[in-house]
Protein backbone atom coordinates (compact mmCIF):
# COMPACT_ATOMS: atom_id res chain seq x y z
CA UNK A 1 0.00 0.00 0.00
CA UNK A 2 2.90 2.30 0.56
CA UNK A 3 3.94 2.04 -3.04
CA UNK A 4 0.46 3.08 -4.23
CA UNK A 5 0.58 6.23 -2.11
CA UNK A 6 4.02 7.03 -3.51
CA UNK A 7 2.89 6.38 -7.10
CA UNK A 8 -0.19 8.58 -6.63
CA UNK A 9 1.87 11.45 -5.24
CA UNK A 10 4.49 11.11 -7.95
CA UNK A 11 1.83 11.05 -10.68
CA UNK A 12 0.17 14.21 -9.31
CA UNK A 13 3.52 15.99 -9.14
CA UNK A 14 4.46 14.77 -12.62
CA UNK A 15 1.16 15.81 -14.17
CA UNK A 16 1.42 19.24 -12.53
CA UNK A 17 4.94 19.72 -13.88
CA UNK A 18 3.88 18.50 -17.33
CA UNK A 19 0.90 20.92 -17.37
CA UNK A 20 3.11 23.85 -16.38
CA UNK A 21 5.60 22.90 -19.10
CA UNK A 22 2.89 22.74 -21.79
CA UNK A 23 1.43 26.08 -20.74
CA UNK A 24 4.87 27.72 -20.81
CA UNK A 25 5.60 26.25 -24.25
CA UNK A 26 2.25 27.43 -25.57
CA UNK A 27 2.81 30.97 -24.30
CA UNK A 28 6.31 31.09 -25.78
CA UNK A 29 5.01 29.93 -29.16
CA UNK A 30 2.28 32.60 -29.24
CA UNK A 31 4.21 35.71 -28.29
CA UNK A 32 2.63 39.06 -29.06
CA UNK A 33 4.29 41.01 -31.86
CA UNK A 34 6.42 43.93 -30.73
CA UNK A 35 4.56 47.25 -30.68
CA UNK A 36 4.98 49.51 -33.68
CA UNK A 37 6.91 52.60 -32.70
CA UNK A 38 6.36 55.75 -34.73
CA UNK A 39 9.43 57.59 -35.89
CA UNK A 40 10.03 60.68 -33.79
CA UNK A 41 10.11 63.94 -35.69
CA UNK A 42 12.09 66.84 -34.27
CA UNK A 43 10.27 69.91 -33.07
CA UNK A 44 10.22 72.85 -35.49
CA UNK A 45 12.05 75.01 -32.96
CA UNK A 46 14.88 72.43 -32.86
CA UNK A 47 15.31 72.49 -36.65
CA UNK A 48 15.29 76.28 -36.85
CA UNK A 49 12.15 76.63 -38.96
CA UNK A 50 10.36 78.50 -36.16
CA UNK A 51 12.06 81.30 -34.29
CA UNK A 52 12.20 80.75 -30.57
CA UNK A 53 10.92 83.82 -28.69
CA UNK A 54 13.40 85.39 -26.33
CA UNK A 55 12.38 85.33 -22.68
CA UNK A 56 11.14 88.62 -21.33
CA UNK A 57 12.35 90.21 -18.14
CA UNK A 58 10.53 88.80 -15.11
CA UNK A 59 7.79 90.95 -13.68
CA UNK A 60 8.28 91.95 -10.05
CA UNK A 61 6.00 89.95 -7.78
CA UNK A 62 3.29 91.91 -6.02
CA UNK A 63 3.19 91.20 -2.30
CA UNK A 64 -0.16 90.26 -0.91
CA UNK A 65 -1.50 92.17 2.07
CA UNK A 66 -0.62 90.45 5.37
CA UNK A 67 -4.22 89.70 6.36
CA UNK A 68 -7.22 88.73 4.31
CA UNK A 69 -10.13 91.20 4.69
CA UNK A 70 -12.64 88.54 5.75
CA UNK A 71 -10.55 87.77 8.85
CA UNK A 72 -9.59 84.18 7.95
CA UNK A 73 -5.99 83.62 9.01
CA UNK A 74 -4.44 81.16 6.56
CA UNK A 75 -0.99 81.38 8.13
CA UNK A 76 -2.36 80.15 11.45
CA UNK A 77 -4.24 77.35 9.68
CA UNK A 78 -1.05 76.27 7.90
CA UNK A 79 0.82 76.36 11.20
CA UNK A 80 -1.85 74.17 12.80
CA UNK A 81 -1.67 71.70 9.91
CA UNK A 82 2.13 71.53 10.20
CA UNK A 83 1.83 70.86 13.92
CA UNK A 84 3.50 74.05 15.04
CA UNK A 85 2.44 75.21 18.50
CA UNK A 86 -0.12 78.00 18.54
CA UNK A 87 0.99 79.60 21.74
CA UNK A 88 4.55 80.08 22.89
CA UNK A 89 5.70 77.57 25.52
CA UNK A 90 4.59 78.58 28.98
CA UNK A 91 7.10 79.16 31.78
CA UNK A 92 6.64 76.86 34.72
Amino acid sequence: MRILRFLAGASVAGLSTLTIGFVAADRLSHLAPPPVVAKATPEPSATGSIAVPKPEAPVAAVKAPPKIPNGFDTERLHALMRGDPILPPSKR
